[in-house]
């Protein structure tokens, strides 16, 4: 017996059938099987994990707060990259321009005035290094990185904002500040009122 495969178990998945990698490009990705995230990264497919319960709630607070705003904000938006097989899926994105809502699937940068991602526990995604890099590539002004608090409490989440600069000719995010997520809530509550 192979050391470490005792512990290990064999998931089998049955009716998940894909096309040929090499042939999918962004326009595809809605025709996959649903119940899955997919993201296409320089022409790979990749298949998320499940987020947890935490990421869901504080998703969903800080698409509230945007949306009480007045910002056009949406949930799992993507953001094409220049290449036909080239997308991410922000956990939300603030839209500059709507496009019509029969259109397209997935939005170049250009249509975003703010994407934020939201730090699954256990199971980061380059939210602080190549999501960040890559969205300032598609001239997305404002990115954020929502993460757990220091104390690690349920209800809260530290917010890592960065807006968009340029540093010997590349378009590159400098953070601008980091907050709680309540504090982000109140200021805006503030603003609104």
């Amino acid at each position: 017996m192979t050391p470490g495969l005792a512990t290990s178990k064999v998931h089998v998945v049955t009716g998940f059938n894909l096309p040929p990698v090499g042939d999918l490009d962004v326009e595809d990705l809605p025709a996959l099987p649903k119940g899955y995230h997919y993201e296409l990264r320089e022409g790979n497919l990749v298949i998320l994990a499940p987020v947890t319960f935490w990421h869901k709630s504080i998703s969903r607070r800080v698409m509230l707060m945007l949306f009480g705003a007045g910002l056009d904000a949406f949930q799992d938006l993507g953001v094409v990259g220049d290449r036909p097989r080239d997308c991410r899926f922000a956990d939300i994105g603030v839209v500059v321009d709507r496009p019509r809502l029969d259109s397209r699937p997935n939005l170049p940068g250009s249509a975003y005035l703010l994407v934020v991602e939201v730090v699954s526990p256990n199971s980061p995604n380059g939210e602080y290094t190549h999501k960040l890099d890559w969205y300032a590539q598609r001239g997305i002004p404002e990115y954020w990185v929502v993460d757990r608090a220091p104390d690690g409490a349920d209800d809260d989440a530290l917010v890592l904002i960065h807006r968009l600069g340029s540093f010997a000719g590349e378009s590159v995010y400098g953070r601008e500040r980091t907050l709680l997520l309540s504090d982000l809530e109140a200021e805006y509550r503030k603003k609104g009122a």
